[in-house]
């Protein structure tokens, strides 16, 4: 029988003991837990974003995590904390929690972009020093504290790996993806606190040595539900029985693999090439760059080096971002109610930066507490978000500058550079939402600049700021092009692309609304002084934003089912045609019978299979040019999040588009690249 953490728990607050380990290298603090269980409640302060907490670096068993974790954070974030019940059954005495100082703050949806290295080795530890000297020779500790996030260290619970460690693994991926999840005690609601506290989904990556390895092929791999969450694995000396397949698409680095699990991953990522680099094989697929096996066979391991090439070889060029269905392909019954416990989460192209500088030379600057836009504050009487008084003084203070290093140091020539206007969703991070849009990797590969701002308090007077804020950024940087200036947002920061474009749309040569919160009053008219505008809006089939809303110019789901009906919604449709009336265009009579999905055939229809996995369907409407001014795009099965292709798709849309700066004429070129 296994022996759970939580008598242990008990045990500390029954007699009063200390918890062994704390918050912190340097300091130790003892937590009361009520309710038998490891929880905390500090009183709700309302937090400013910012992007990285304050923490210390710690290392801790996960014992001593499950009672450092909810004090942690109800003492950071305010409210009750608990560590997840789903954890109740989690085997004792095998897990060790490295987090890095500094994490990604859970003041935002930026902890997604926590780094999460799982490792799974059979080498037994005497003590928690023993464990903690084991990373440190493996030089994780410095990666980790590179990268900010945590390192999970797991030992199997009896002499080898086994099914029961399986079990183990679904418990932890389902509390450590649980960000921001609620459970109930009693009358009283909870935080759990490991998404927080040392958890991520974005980043997951697992390390397997030795039996780990073999572990990793023959129980984490089969299951569609674990390895469609892994971003990356690297895998050492480890074997796997014939009758097992890898059950999905994972990039992976093989270090003395077995002929049987080679195979086995090279038949999940469909690899149809090879080559090498010196003494590292490369197989890969060569429609699908992500899909990529490497190999190395050597006689003599070095585990620190074999993992820093499988790290920054592979893993940091990989994420998942994890948008899908609540609940979808979840293997087990007990915790479907978590957050973030679906699967697939969607394999993308990373754009890894580290103090603020990707490898591919864009430079990342974040600007705090600035005055530069205090003309624009919010006046006593204003209506914000959802009908909600907004935040009377408020204005835009905090931004992130993401530029190419040529324009930063002023070698591109004047006025060649495009640019974006960058819009976050409501509770995001603007730069998480650069990376899991997919933007952070176009703007490497296209060389464009983009500005991001927290902007939410500003939500609805968006008109007048968001135009200044493109003016300084031209001002700013000479090299950017004042008549390739785009503006892309999703859900809230979807929204306010419409409310800059109503502002003044002379700076802008495309727009992209990515499933718009529109809260829009009917009789709200689109101020653009008599400019066409071109104009693509995006949604999804689970996105109640755009799909399926009921009500007006507002996207209010049914709540009997928030996917009713099976079309886009009245904002949707009213906004189509306002830009369609903007661009001289003919409205649009809605026929949901004859045109399912969009209500309208349009000038243009294309299909395309996103990344291997979701169709995406576009409409055009064409002026009296034949230039496709108003666009619709819908994708399959996608619910209201993030997606790597989304920024892929307004890209492709907005760069045929420049705006002549003096006669204020759009320009559409179909042969730009």
């Amino acid at each position: 029988m296994l022996k759970s953490i939580w008598n242990g728990c008990r045990r500390h607050f029954c007699n009063g003991e200390k918890p062994k380990g704390g918050l912190s290298m340097k300091k130790k603090k003892l937590f009361g837990i009520t309710l038998a269980l490891a929880l905390y409640t500090m009183s709700a302060t309302a937090f400013a974003q910012v992007q990285f907490s304050s923490n210390e670096s710690s290392f801790e068993t996960f014992e001593e995590a499950c009672v450092n974790g909810p004090a942690a954070m109800a003492e950071e974030l305010g409210g009750a904390y608990i560590s997840d019940p789903c954890l109740e059954e989690y085997p004792a005495e095998t897990t060790y929690i490295y987090r890095s100082s500094a994490r990604w703050s859970a003041t935002s949806a930026g902890y997604r972009k926590n780094t999460i290295l799982q490792v799974y080795t059979d080498e037994k530890f005497e003590s928690k020093e023993a464990a903690q000297g084991y990373l440190e020779s493996l030089g994780l500790i410095d990666i980790i504290e590179e990268a900010k996030g945590s390192i999970i260290l797991v030992n199997p619970i009896g002499e080898s790996f086994s099914k029961a460690d399986a079990r183990a693994y679904y418990l932890m991926q389902a509390a450590s993806c649980n960000l921001g999840g609620k459970t109930t005690i009693g009358e009283e609601s909870f935080t759990c606190a490991e998404g927080a506290y040392y958890g991520g989904t974005t980043y997951r990556y697992v390390i397997g040595i030795g039996d780990g390895a073999t572990f990793i092929n023959n129980y984490i791999a089969p299951t569609f539900d674990d390895i469609t969450r892994v971003a990356g694995m690297i895998l050492i000396d480890g074997k796997m029985d014939r009758i097992h397949d890898v059950a999905g698409v994972v990039p992976v680095y093989m270090v003395n693999p077995s002929e049987t699990a080679l195979k086995k991953y090279q038949e999940a990522n469909d690899t149809n090439r090879q080559g090498y680099i010196k003494d590292v094989d490369v197989y890969f697929n060569q429609d699908m760059e992500l899909q990529k096996v490497l190999v190395k066979n050597t006689e003599t391991v070095d585990l620190a080096s074999e993992i820093n090439y499988g790290y920054y070889n592979l893993l940091i060029k990989n994420m998942r971002v994890p948008v899908v269905l609540a609940g979808l392909h979840s293997y087990s019954h007990d915790y479907t109610d978590r957050n973030w416990d679906s699967a697939p989460y969607s394999l993308g192209k990373r754009n890894a930066f580290f103090n603020y500088e990707t490898e591919d030379g864009l430079i990342i600057e974040e600007f705090v507490g600035q005055d530069t836009f205090q003309d624009y504050t919010i006046k006593e009487g204003t209506i914000g978000l959802f009908g909600r008084p907004a935040e009377v003084g408020a204005y835009i203070d905090t931004w992130y500058e993401v530029v190419p290093e040529e324009v930063k140091n002023g070698t591109a020539p004047e006025h060649t550079v495009p640019m974006w206007l960058a819009l976050h969703g409501g509770g995001d991070d603007p730069l998480q939402f650069l990376d899991e849009m997919g933007l952070m990797t176009l703007a490497g590969e296209e060389r464009f600049a983009m500005i991001a701002p927290i902007h939410g308090a500003m939500f609805t007077v968006g008109f007048d700021v968001l135009p200044a804020v493109v003016e300084y950024f031209l001002d700013k940087y000479p090299s950017l092009d004042p008549s390739r200036v785009y503006v892309t947002g999703y859900s809230m920061g979807g929204g306010a692309t419409l409310h800059a474009i109503n502002g003044n749309a002379k700076y802008f040569a495309a727009a992209c609304p990515n499933a718009a919160a529109i809260f829009n009053t009917e009789d709200e008219v689109v101020n653009t002084d008599d400019l066409d505008l071109p104009i693509l809006f995006t949604t999804a089939t689970y996105d109640f934003c755009g799909y399926g809303g009921i009500s007006g110019h507002a996207a209010v789901p049914n709540p009997e089912d928030p996917y009713d009906p099976e079309h886009i919604n009245t904002s949707y449709q009213n906004r189509i045609n306002d830009y369609l009336t903007l661009n001289g265009i003919d409205t649009v009579e809605y026929d949901f019978v004859n045109y399912p999905m969009s209500g309208f055939r349009g000038d243009e229809y294309t299909e395309t299979l996103l990344n291997n996995e979701y169709m995406s369907r576009t409409w055009y409407k064409y002026n009296e040019n034949d230039v496709p001014m108003v666009g619709l795009n819908i994708t399959d099965y996608l619910p209201h999040g993030l997606y790597q292709e989304f920024g892929r798709i307004c890209w492709d849309y907005a760069k045929h588009f420049s705006r002549d700066l003096e006669t204020g004429e759009v320009i559409y070129n179909p042969y730009v690249k």
